[in-house]
């Protein structure tokens, strides 16, 4: 695997930590969309964290090469064994979800533009396609 940008630990740490965040975030806002207590919802939020975070942390300082990250250096004192094993399967999996979340995000963007580009074409106020269609698509209660 070679060295890139998003390879480097300065740059794995800070996203690993955004990404705890935000799924911490999304965590909190569901069970509190399910009706359950705000202590449960901050609790639930906290372990996604940290669960994610610690996953992150230990597939960068664990010394193995995956691909989700790698140091450039080959063989590892735990090849063969059921962790050097589960840090592969962990890393790919990463390195998927980062995969499909880039080209979701790619998409999203997209469309955005797009619908301000369509916005601006028709002397529509910034945001009025989206807002059709967020209209369109959800439920009016």
């Amino acid at each position: 695997m070679s060295m890139g940008f998003f390879n480097s630990i300065s740059i794995r740490i800070p996203l690993a930590f955004i990404g705890g965040v935000l799924y911490g975030l999304l965590t909190y806002a569901i069970v509190l969309t399910l009706n359950f207590p705000a202590r449960i919802a901050i609790a639930a939020g906290l372990l996604v964290f940290f669960l994610y975070l610690g996953s992150r942390l230990l597939i960068l300082f664990s010394g193995i090469d995956t691909p989700y990250y790698s140091k450039g250096q080959k063989g590892s004192p735990y090849e063969n064994t059921a962790f050097y094993q589960t840090a592969q399967w962990v890393g790919k999996f990463y390195h998927y979800h980062d995969t499909v979340l880039f080209a979701f995000l790619v998409i999203l963007a997209i469309v955005f533009l797009i619908s301000l580009i369509m916005d601006g074409v028709e002397n529509r106020p910034w945001g009025q396609t989206i807002q059709d269609l967020w209209d369109k698509l959800t439920p009016s209660f």
